[in-house]
């Protein structure tokens, strides 16, 4: 599958509308939004909505004041950098002129008539230096985010085992073997979470690269959910909290990657069960809509509120500080990517305090998906 590029925005500014729609032609591609502004209004105030990979200006408009309008934009946060493209007529013979527009942070020049490859090849440019300058940021946010996981998140778990080991090899405290025992399984616990942090952060590396690894084969789907069910009943069963699956009696088969299916699916069960308290109840449905096998994992737990539900396929989400719990906060984020992946699709709704429902659809086999 080819990856498709991302798409940029541009802005042109001219008052006279013939103006805007000629250069409007000439820059419109697949891969790049134009925005048009008629007024140094207009252009600032998507300017503030917008970031644009260059704004194009004709300086000689009586009606627009272009060098007034570079300089408001570089005096916002947004569009500081916004690299700025002046025009301006010159005879052929006329010597270089003096031109102000760079002490207002332009960065390129056209002469009118503008040459329309010439105009074409700089847009390309500034489109892709917008690019690279978003990748790099992505970069370095990712950076700022494994920094951040390593030395907080991970420092719980460390902390926990360095602290075991200490009692462990400690004469003093005369351990009993179930306690050693006990000491035992906190440690394995522990090891358990620092691994699956690991995992987590390696699955986001490849997701914001664009190639989150699946292995399709045939499986079938209901399998793997009472699978992921069966990890879980026994958390369920220590927390009092009732775990029940409704399967579809029929096999719902699908050519999809059963380890990553069961990631996404113990990932949605196992924070059902992290946030539901004694007598809530889980429930774990799958059925079938046309071509569509579809799980839907519901719980009476706390909920999400409608503030943070926009928000909880963002990586290092958590709704809220009281209801923060370990983990690196990013299991639904690598379960979208997962489900997006496999073509499927997934969503979430929630009443606070009442019911809070996951519901993913996944493709399933040509050749045996219900009609």
């Amino acid at each position: 599958m080819s990856e498709r590029q991302e798409q940029v925005k541009c802005l042109i500014v001219d008052p006279h509308e013939p103006n805007l729609e000629a250069f409007a032609a000439i820059l419109r591609a697949p891969d790049r939004d134009v925005h048009l502004a008629t007024s140094a209004a207009q252009a600032m105030e998507l300017s503030h909505r917008h970031d644009f990979a260059f704004v194009l200006i004709d300086v000689e408009v009586p009606t627009l004041d272009g060098h007034a309008l570079a300089e408001l934009m570089r005096g916002t946060e947004r569009s500081s950098a916004t690299p700025i493209i002046f025009m301006k007529s010159a005879a052929p013979h006329d010597p270089m002129p003096e031109f102000r527009g760079f002490e207002s942070a332009a960065v390129d020049l056209l002469y009118k008539p503008v040459n329309r490859t010439l105009l074409v090849q700089k847009a390309k440019l500034f489109c892709e230096a917008y690019r690279q300058r978003a990748e790099l940021a992505r970069a370095v946010r990712a950076r700022e985010d494994l920094l951040a996981i390593v030395s907080h998140d991970l420092r719980t778990p460390l902390a926990v085992l360095h602290t075991t080991a200490s009692m462990l090899l400690n004469p003093r405290y005369q351990l009993t073997s179930e306690q050693v025992r006990e000491q035992h399984e906190r440690i394995r616990r522990n090891v358990e979470l620092m691994n699956r942090m690991i995992g987590d952060l390696m699955d986001v590396a490849s997701l914001r690269a664009g190639k989150l690894s699946i292995d399709p084969r045939p499986i079938v789907l209901n399998d793997v959910l009472r699978e992921a069910v069966a990890v879980h009943e026994s958390p369920a069963r220590e927390k009092g909290v009732a775990l029940e699956c409704d399967s579809s009696p029929g096999a719902m088969n699908a050519d999809a990657d059963r380890a990553r299916l069961m990631q996404l699916f113990q990932n949605l069960i196992g924070n059902a069960v992290k946030f539901c308290k004694s007598g809530d109840r889980i429930t774990v449905n799958c059925g079938s809509s046309g071509s569509n096998a579809v799980i839907e994992v519901s719980d009476t737990g706390p909920g999400i509120s409608a503030e943070d539900l926009p928000h909880i396929f963002d990586p290092y989400y958590s709704a809220g500080d009281k209801h923060k719990k370990p983990g690196t906060g990013l299991g639904l984020y690598i379960g979208r990517g997962i489900v997006d992946a496999h073509g499927g699709r997934i969503s979430c709704t929630s009443e606070p305090g009442v019911r809070t429902a996951f519901r993913v659809e996944l493709p399933l086999s040509p050749s045996r998906s219900a009609g």
